[in-house]
């Protein structure tokens, strides 16, 4: 059984698609733009965490661009994140929706996720949702 508590996600889907790098969100509440949140996880218990990544079919306009989401953590909420997990770059080409799942096991009290946005030619424009998931397969869709 998958749980999805909106207090555990990162990232939840709203209006505005991810078109330009998204820096890492730095408080407990929920950014009403983007729907980004520093989520508190304490420490993760013994085998981890599961976060799981899940973007929109692209509707950009270009064949250039590149998205990279990254897993962040801190014992700090305002600052010292460092990266803890990277997920698979997706490119213009890779124009169906995507999943991925990975497992982090830090001993930090804070995570946040950031999207980047590299090379500069053209649009991408996705809709993302980065969830903690209590109970998730480690296995890509």
């Amino acid at each position: 059984m998958t749980v999805k508590d909106d207090l555990l996600k990162l990232k939840t889907v709203t209006a505005t698609p991810v078109t330009a790098t998204e820096a890492g969100w730095t408080t407990l509440t929920r950014d009403a733009t983007t729907g980004q949140i520093v989520v508190q996880i304490d420490k993760c218990p013994v085998g981890g965490i599961p976060i799981e990544v899940i973007a929109s079919a692209d509707t950009g306009t270009s064949n250039d661009r590149v998205q990279v989401v990254t897993i962040e953590a801190s014992d700090t909420l305002a600052s010292g994140y460092t990266v803890v997990a990277t997920f698979p770059s997706i490119t213009y080409a890779d124009t169906a929706a995507k999943r991925f799942v990975r497992r982090i096991a830090v001993q930090k009290k804070y995570i946040r996720s950031v999207i980047t946005l590299t090379n500069a030619n053209g649009t991408m424009s996705r809709f993302y949702e980065i969830s903690v998931g209590v109970g998730l397969i480690d296995k890509e869709a």
